[in-house]
């Protein structure tokens, strides 16, 4: 790609990078130094990481982030501080007693709405410090505020290992702001043992799926394919005449009755061309200019 182009790039994340990492690379590969991400990934996970470039920074805010999939390994038998198997062992318990069964019934009782402590290990703020920083300097943060979060489905439950420890790996779909790390930690309770997070892989996230995705090799020698932004946003649309088209060149506001609804909306062109994202200015009663792309 060029450095001017704008769009998106889907990166299957490897190991050991953090998600701001693999920015670094796609800014030095690309040679642009307007490129964001949507969706963090821990640095133990792999997958789907969603780069926007130039003009399609704009763009991050409309990427809800609603549904993510993921393919999870969960240990019990064993609590860390992290809640996965990067932290520090802090508690143990033979798992000998836990069987598949056993945990597909405990597992039940995650889905759908649930409320979620996060992991000491996040970056949740408490008194303006991400809880992460705090963790680092053991300094203990007590009555952590519990949040709704929600478990679409769990799938194709895989026994990996029985015996002092029991592990497995199921297909998850959850909600924005669900820690992986959690359910595996919390499991472990329901369970009257201990848990923690295994390997985490994210497949999915909105509408990027891993089959899109380009590896960090191909990033750094910029053999990628960048994908046209506004195929994934989930938006009324709107095909404009040449008068509106100056309008928007313009950035003025658009009358009402253009619109079908009072949402937000992706404006072309007759040639097929975006010109703007516009959204509903409720103290004037018109539609203002969000994104200019034209």
């Amino acid at each position: 790609m060029k450095n001017t182009d704008n769009g998106i790039i889907i990166i299957d994340k490897p190991k050991g990078l953090t998600s701001h990492d693999v920015v670094d690379v796609a800014r030095k590969a690309l040679d642009t130094r307007r490129i964001g991400h949507i969706g963090t990934l821990d640095p133990n996970a792999t997958g789907v990481l969603v780069l926007c470039v130039n003009k399609a920074t704009k763009l991050v805010k409309y990427f809800s982030e609603n549904k993510k999939k993921y393919i999870a390994e969960i240990i019990i038998g064993k609590a860390t501080d992290s809640d996965d198997c990067t932290g520090k062992v802090v508690n143990q318990k033979v798992a000998s007693d836990i069987n598949e069964s056993l945990v597909k019934e405990k597992l039940k009782e995650f889905e759908g709405k649930t409320m979620q402590t996060p992991p000491n290990f996040s970056a949740i703020k408490v008194n303006g410090f991400k809880l992460y920083e705090l963790a680092r300097k053991d300094i203990q943060v007590n009555n952590i505020e519990p949040r709704e979060v929600e478990v679409f489905s769990i799938d194709n439950f895989k026994e990996l290992e029985t015996g002092n420890e029991y592990r497995f790996q199921i297909d998850i779909e959850v909600s924005k702001g669900t820690y992986i790390r959690a359910i595996a930690r919390d499991l472990g309770k329901k369970l009257d043992n201990f848990g923690c997070l295994g390997e985490l892989r994210r497949t999915k996230i909105e509408n990027f799926s891993i089959e899109d995705a380009h590896t960090i090799e191909e990033l750094k020698a910029n053999s990628i394919k960048v994908l046209e932004p506004f195929q994934f946003l989930d938006m009324q649309k709107l095909v404009v005449d040449e008068r509106a088209k100056s309008y928007i060149e313009n950035g003025r506001f658009l009358e009402l009755d253009l619109f079908a609804k009072k949402t937000d909306t992706i404006i072309y062109s007759n040639e097929g061309e975006v010109l703007a994202i516009y959204y509903y200015d409720e103290d004037k009663d018109v539609m203002r200019m969000s994104v200019k792309w034209c």
